[in-house]
């Protein structure tokens, strides 16, 4: 089965290596840095998310590759 959406807690590879995500924020445009804060975000809507990760640092959706587990 396909991943739907991304969640906090979620295993994903960035641009600085693997990570947890420990929030998300649903931004209005792709490149926004602000968002409103949410749990989850669907996969279409994964280029206007930032992402802050438990490793220190953030990500743009764009930057992101799934681990689909």
């Amino acid at each position: 089965m396909t991943k739907q959406f991304l969640k906090v807690g979620d295993t994903v590879l960035g641009k600085f290596g693997m990570a947890k995500i420990k929030n998300i924020e649903l931004c209005k445009n792709v490149g926004d840095k602000y968002g409103i804060k949410v749990d989850m975000c669907f996969i279409q809507d994964v280029d206007r998310c930032v992402f802050n990760m438990d490793n220190g640092h953030f990500e743009y959706g764009n930057d992101l590759d799934f681990i689909p587990h």
